[in-house]
């Protein structure tokens, strides 16, 4: 559960953390979990009561609307049992309605060594309706408060989901109040947060990666670690994706872009297994991507085939000295027309304009200064060049871009066909000698899914919502491959061929 903020008054709480500790476990046809919970209250630690209802996500009659109208602010009435149910079993009907009441009277400790026991204020009675069951035998509460924040430590809720067990997504109602009537109104709220409970679990990482050669922190890698603790063995698929479109939230493909697809691996009752990936390029690429989000996903056969994302891991990597919006190199006869756009700049010198013809190395052409006064701008800013080159083979092109205290960080690589080259996508070395091809596109401006199939007609790679205008291919066997490349917003076709002599 991420950072949450209520309506209606500032009710902040963050670093939530939910840990299984039993089951899943079959119980009369239903599912029943037990688990400890902790997180931290941010503003408003005096609330009176504090209440978490929980529903499962997409069941019928379950969440629905809510329980609050969270377009508009001021007190509202907390849900009552015409909106949580009477029974713990009912399918459609919240799950968990766990509160805590009279806080006020709570003396909190200063220690987090030794927090305030506030077991005794777990509710056993729903003030708001006295018909809605609470039943958490055995739950223990505890709370410590510190300059910023209250944490609260809450252990050992066992909760029962109806129908059988599997993995499912949770979504949570939070709201708190000071009132001092016997039937409180919620004066802040949080509606609809989300969260997985999922077997096998899912725990992602980030990391930032030095380059040496540049001095500054890039977009490293990913380690994604699967746990079972079922005591079934388990089949599954792991998935990765970019949150391409930044909302961080995940979202069906192609508005994200799956990076990896495992195989179909066997993961044993209680065991784990980890996989650790570099980001693939371009989203290792320092300006552009050097906030993007990641997150994971697991397809459980044994759970029917569901699919359950981790939460969208941001990883803040050195702040950039600028940020691009676009590079794009075309040809004009025996020119390359290059513009790049700048969304901001920060303490930049300028930029070396780079060339890499055929298997040479990197070039520089020219060096263009930063247009922004003192190399600082808010605004957009946009530089244009031409480079005459009637080479006949490809080029390559990027920008290193330097800051006036030295620091240096590179664009993405924009590919050109030669002078006199017709072909609207074209695929080199082809033959391959090593494995590795490279495919240019035509624009640099358009949106396109690529799928590369082996001689027989499967599948083997796909990259969805491609934007750069070259993507490379590697570790590939000797043999016949073929290509298609879909405009997605025309659906118009390109199919090509090549082939692999791995030497």
């Amino acid at each position: 559960m991420n950072t949450a903020k209520a309506q209606s008054c500032e009710l902040v709480i963050d670093n939530v953390n939910v840990t299984k500790t039993a089951g899943p476990t079959s119980v009369g046809g239903n599912c029943q979990y037990t688990f400890d919970a902790s997180f931290d209250i941010l503003s408003n630690a005096g609330f009176k009561y504090l209440y978490f209802h929980s529903w499962v996500t997409g069941v019928a009659g379950g969440y629905g609307a809510g329980s609050f109208n969270c377009s508009k602010t001021g007190a509202q009435q907390p849900p009552t049992a015409a909106r949580l149910g009477t029974s713990l079993t009912q399918a459609g009907v919240s799950f968990m309605d766990f509160g805590l009441e009279g806080l006020n009277t709570v003396v909190f400790s200063t220690d987090p060594s030794n927090p305030t026991d506030i077991t005794s204020y777990i509710a056993q009675i729903y003030s708001v309706d006295g018909s809605v069951p609470l039943n958490y035998a055995g739950a223990t509460a505890t709370v410590y408060k510190t300059a910023t924040t209250t944490h609260y430590e809450i252990k050992n809720i066992t909760i029962t989901i109806a129908g059988a067990c599997g993995p499912f997504d949770v979504t949570t109602d939070i709201w708190g109040s000071n009132s001092n009537a016997g039937s409180p109104m919620a004066q802040c709220y949080i509606c609809a947060r989300r969260q997985t409970i999922i077997n096998p679990g899912l725990a992602m990482t980030r990391t930032c990666a030095l380059r040496n050669d540049l001095g500054v922190d890039i977009p490293g890698s990913y380690s994604l670690t699967v746990t079972s603790s079922a005591t079934q063995d388990l089949n599954v698929i792991v998935r990765v994706y970019i949150d391409k479109n930044g909302n961080d939230e995940p979202d069906a493909v192609p508005v994200d872009s799956l990076i990896y697809t495992g195989p179909p691996t066997f993961i044993a009752a209680n065991s784990f297994f980890t996989i650790t990936q570099d980001l693939p390029y371009p989203y290792s690429v320092i300006n552009e991507y050097a906030g993007i989000g990641v997150y994971a996903s697991v397809e459980v056969a044994e759970f029917g085939g569901d699919e359950v994302s981790t939460p969208v891991i941001v990883q803040s990597c050195a702040t950039l000295p600028i940020k691009l919006r676009s590079f794009a190199a075309d040809r004009n006869k025996s020119n390359v027309d290059l513009k790049w756009i700048t969304e901001m700049e920060d303490n930049n010198k300028g930029f070396y304009v780079e060339r890499k013809l055929a298997n040479g190395g990197w070039q520089q052409v020219t060096f263009v200064a930063s247009q922004a006064s003192n190399g600082n701008s808010s605004s957009p800013l946009t530089y244009v060049l031409t480079d005459l080159n009637n080479t006949k083979g490809i080029s390559q092109y990027r920008l290193r871009q330097v800051d006036i205290d030295g620091k240096q960080s590179y664009s993405q690589i924009r590919s050109v066909r030669g002078e006199g080259q017709k072909s609207n996508t074209i695929i080199y070395p082809n033959p391959s000698g090593d494995g590795k091809v490279n495919i240019v596109f035509e624009g640099t401006n358009t949106i396109r899914d690529v799928s590369l199939m082996d001689v027989s007609g499967k599948t083997l790679k796909q990259w969805k919502g491609v934007t750069n205008n070259n993507i490379q291919i590697d570790n590939l066997n000797a043999g016949f491959y073929t290509v298609r490349i879909v405009n997605v917003e025309t659906s118009e076709q390109v199919v090509e061929k090549f082939i692999v002599n791995k030497r």
